[in-house]
């Protein structure tokens, strides 16, 4: 890990080390927390913040289900292995002791609770923060189904057997209702209810789901944001008669400040974006320029998950009607603009800065609004070269799999596109009272407040983050990285002008035959 990273690290930590304890931490001493998705993206950076900031709680229960060849026991063990943990291990050396495994799977009914576990929860548990959802764009509607609708209903529907709860959150999308212009922090009519999505999937075999999938989805781009708009539905439903509320973040991508600087573990989303563009793979993204990019560091969301939950437990505030569960979306725009050609040119500007030794080519990334222009760059710029190298490695004896891969980035652009070519007026009302409703230490300590970034910093750690914890690639490896990248640029520039060169002579030939 480099130096840059771990005095950011340790400054972190500093920061949060506070003499006298604050509202939030307060709340927290002596509450069992249950969460859901723990082993992913913001369940670690939850489970983290909450065990680095509010130590006095007294036990988090972590679900986890098996997954790839791999049991229940060693997924939880793998996430306390994220580097994002150093900074607690280090503060709480024996931490774990306030962690334990609950076998489950939210892809099961009752998430895939044993009975016994079932008691223990409800007798202990006092909140409850639902973060579980394949975020998978592609996801078949059957299993998007189960996993992000059924769960939320039964979940629901356990808690209210739950005497001592205090606080239900539940992690829902700001794009769950995108084919609206404005989404405001309220509830919208779903395309259809939690029920009768569940009562179809159920009746129906896996083709003919497939079949009618893009007839269902009407005018949702993937079973994703379909499922969670029919999710919130059950929320708004189910939830009645329990302390619930809802976050909806936007695209969430690497940690501004905390744990650790710039930290990431996944390729989805922007990220994808950025570290395919800075490897020289990724050379085209279907996407308006000038349009707002609406991602949100994933430590300011953590924060204000963590606020959101702790605001409607010590409120006492119980939903009697839908009106009352409050909604947060989560989002850059009204605090922060940065278009996305904005932001791409301060990737560009990192990442000349720090490239990697894993680049296979110079960056050439562009962002093209125009469909014709995007497919003319896919088929020159991604097909034909993987066409190439494919080639080349069969030559050699080698498994040919650039086209296979340069096929998952096309999926991957089909996805993201629509995110990129829209824009939406998000209203964030209840955010900003939440803000001003926590003292300035929990303001210190739990920001969320999007006001306060600097684009510039979040950018140059991402990049940092990207190369350590993405591609694994030290930052001592940064002298041979730089030689590697100018000796690319310089085939780049190189092929463009051997390029130019055959066409201008193919040109000159047909005008000598023409005239």
């Amino acid at each position: 890990m480099s130096t840059e990273i771990e005095t950011r690290q340790s400054e972190t930590t500093e920061l949060v080390e506070m003499p006298v304890k604050t509202e939030i931490q307060r709340f927290f001493e002596g509450q069992t927390v249950f969460v859901t998705g723990g082993t992913g993206f913001l369940g670690k950076l939850l489970i983290e913040k909450l065990l680095r900031c509010c130590y006095d709680l007294r036990k988090i229960y972590v679900l986890v289900r098996n997954k790839k060849g791999k049991t229940q026991r060693e997924r939880f063990d793998e996430i306390f292995e994220a580097e994002c943990f150093d900074p607690l291990k280090k503060k709480y050396p024996n931490f774990l002791e306030k962690v334990e495994l609950v076998f489950g799977d939210c892809l099961l009914p009752d998430v895939g609770l044993s009975p016994e576990s079932i008691k223990m929860l409800q007798e202990e548990v006092t909140t409850i923060f639902h973060i579980a959802a394949t975020v998978r764009f592609d996801q078949h509607l059957k299993s998007a189904a189960f996993i992000n609708v059924r769960s939320v209903r039964d979940l629901i529907r356990l808690s209210k057997n739950m005497p001592k709860l205090r606080a239900f959150l539940h992690v829902s999308t700001a794009f769950s209702f995108c084919p609206r212009d404005t989404i405001l922090e309220e509830f919208y009519r779903p395309p259809l209810t939690g029920e009768k999505l569940l009562s179809l999937v159920d009746s129906l075999d896996d083709s003919t789901i497939t079949e009618i999938t893009p007839i269902l989805l009407k005018d949702w781009p993937n079973s994703y944001v379909f499922t969670k708009a029919i999710a919130e539905s059950v929320v708004r439903k189910e939830g009645i008669g329990l302390p619930i509320v809802m976050v909806r973040p936007a695209i969430v991508t690497v940690s501004a400040r905390e744990p650790v600087p710039g930290w990431i573990d996944n390729m989805y989303g922007v990220t994808g974006v950025v570290a395919g563009a800075a490897m020289g793979a990724l050379r085209t993204m279907p996407a308006e320029p000038d349009n707002n990019a609406e991602f949100v560091p994933v430590d300011f969301v953590i924060n204000n998950i963590i606020a959101a939950a702790w605001d409607v437990a010590q409120s006492g505030r119980v939903a009697e009607t839908a009106e009352d569960i409050p909604i947060y979306n989560y989002v850059l725009s009204p605090w922060f603009k940065i278009t996305w050609k904005g932001f791409f040119d301060l990737c560009y500007e990192s990442g000349m800065n720090y490239p990697t030794m894993k680049a296979i080519w110079y960056f050439c990334f562009a962002l093209r609004p125009n469909p014709i222009h995007h497919q003319l760059a896919l088929f020159f710029l991604h097909t034909v070269p993987a066409h190439f190298m494919d080639l080349i490695m069969v030559c050699m004896g080698k498994q040919p799999v650039a086209v296979k891969g340069y096929q998952k980035i096309k999926k991957f652009l089909d996805v993201i596109s629509y995110f990129a070519r829209r824009n939406w007026a998000f209203g964030v009302v209840n955010v900003k009272k939440l803000l001003k409703k926590m003292s300035p230490e929990d303001r210190d300590m739990f920001n969320f407040d999007l006001h306060s970034l600097d684009m510039n910093e979040i950018v140059r750690h991402g990049i940092l983050g990207g190369r350590v914890y993405l591609v694994k690639d030290p930052l001592d490896t940064l002298p041979q990285a730089r030689r590697k990248y100018m000796a690319l640029r310089v085939a780049h520039y190189a092929l463009i002008g051997f390029i130019l060169l055959i066409l201008f002579k193919i040109v000159s030939m047909m005008f000598r035959f023409l005239f």
